[in-house]
């Protein structure tokens, strides 16, 4: 069989995250070709995939051009008919990934499509269930760090993709110009999913196909906040600062709120001109779309927007005999505002037992392990108990407040085997 796809990973220092993508990619070979385009790595990356990844082709670029310059060198060679852009840090099945395939050839006015993507590790917390920009220029995961059990299973047609992972037709990325290697890192994929929209392709999100991406594996949060910056200024310009490609009025009044509310606070703000300035300085092709196409992507979405990103977990500390394992969303002991505290219990049938105040507002709150709904009480004034058998195999369970604003702290674990 003669593959109709190829995978584009783009990497840079990522040794650590090589055995993981390894296992994603050996899967993938039967049905997909692989091209590694690294991005003058320094730590062996390259080597180390040649080896765990025999079938793939692995490309070294002479800089670190970016995320968007990685991948247009793979553009460039890409012999078949579908491009599937995929994270160092994520993965996805292969019947997932051929269930993206059938979709896109059901319809051939599809320019391309993405899964629903979970965390890590943590297949009740979703990532990214499409894309989209707000009116400064900023791109966002709808459903960003949502506790979804229970997704919506129908596909539907979103204003963008994420390129941590997501299949397109080669002909349409190449129709579009590719990536856009003046941006460095981030919102590259809204870039590219509105040039792709603006010559008529369509962009469809499929539950019915899952993947897994990590948080915070490619690089540190301040670092991520000036590309973001920077980012969102370019975009503003491009897609909202008309023919002369100017920051709207109003872009330049929310900065400038918010560096004095940052001095104020005593936050870091110097780095914010700096970042818009080269935004400003760098040349920008700007792309008309249709007022509604506008109107669309611009939607306020306030049941869809991201969460904030919770801890890992990795530091915190649970009450108890220590066989109940924090994962990500706790801090202290206790939950915060991206609504959910995940558990990890050891393997074997077994009984969780837990002893809850709420610290701030009351409300129901409740025990879900997998997708089942287990048990649900009421935390107000004092503590309150949840006990509930966990589903035969499951290691991990979710605590949820039905209210995401209402923040749990643990008073006793334990985790009882049967």
């Amino acid at each position: 069989m003669i593959p109709r796809m190829t995978a584009s990973v783009v990497t840079w220092n990522s040794e650590r995250l090589v055995p993981s993508l390894a296992d994603t990619l050996n899967a993938l070979l039967p049905i997909c070709r692989v091209i590694v385009s690294d991005n003058a790595s320094t730590d062996g990356t390259a080597d180390l995939l040649k080896r765990e990844v025999p079938g793939a082709r692995v490309m070294v670029n002479p800089r670190n051009g970016g995320f968007g310059y990685g991948n247009n060198r793979v553009l460039e060679v890409c012999d078949t008919e579908f491009l599937l852009l995929l994270n160092s840090d994520a993965s996805i099945s292969r019947e997932s990934l051929e269930m993206l395939l059938e979709t896109l050839l059901e319809d051939p006015g599809l320019s391309g499509i993405q899964p629903l993507i979970r965390l890590w590790g943590w297949p009740s917390i979703t990532l990214s269930a499409g894309c989209s920009m707000n009116e400064h220029g900023f791109g966002y995961d709808m459903d960003f760090m949502h506790f979804q059990s229970l997704p919506d299973p129908v596909p539907r047609e979103v204003p963008c993709l994420t390129a941590a992972l997501s299949l397109y037709r080669t002909d349409a990325v190449r129709r579009a110009g590719g990536f856009d290697e003046r941006m460095f890192m981030y919102f590259e994929d809204i870039d590219l999913s509105l040039r792709l929209r603006s010559l008529g392709g369509g962009l469809l999100f499929q539950p019915g196909a899952e993947a897994e991406h990590m948080t915070g594996a490619s690089s540190g949060r301040s670092a991520a906040d000036r590309w973001e910056l920077r980012s969102a200024a370019y975009l503003a310009r491009k897609y909202l600062g008309g023919s002369g490609c100017r920051l709207p009025r109003y872009w330049t009044e929310r900065e400038w709120r918010t560096r004095i509310h940052a001095m104020l606070h005593g936050l870091p703000w110097f780095w914010r001109p700096g970042a818009v300035a080269q935004a400003v300085r760098t040349p920008v092709d700007p792309v008309a779309l249709s007022g509604e196409l506008l109107s669309w992507v611009l939607a306020p979405r306030p049941l869809r927007m991201p969460r904030p990103r919770p801890p890992d977990g990795s530091e915190a500390r649970l009450p108890g005999d220590g066989q109940v394992r924090p994962g990500p969303g706790w801090r202290d002991g206790r939950t915060g505002p991206w609504g959910f505290g995940c558990l990890k219990v050891p393997s074997g049938r077994g009984r969780l037992h837990l002893r809850i105040v709420s610290c701030d507002i009351p409300g129901s709150v409740a025990l879900w392990s997998g997708n089942r709904f287990l048990c649900r009480t009421f935390v107000g004034g004092g503590a309150a108990g949840l006990t509930a058998e966990l589903p035969e195999g499951e290691e991990s369970a979710y605590l949820v407040p039905d209210r995401p604003e209402q923040t749990l702290e643990l008073e006793n674990v334990h985790y009882e085997l049967l």
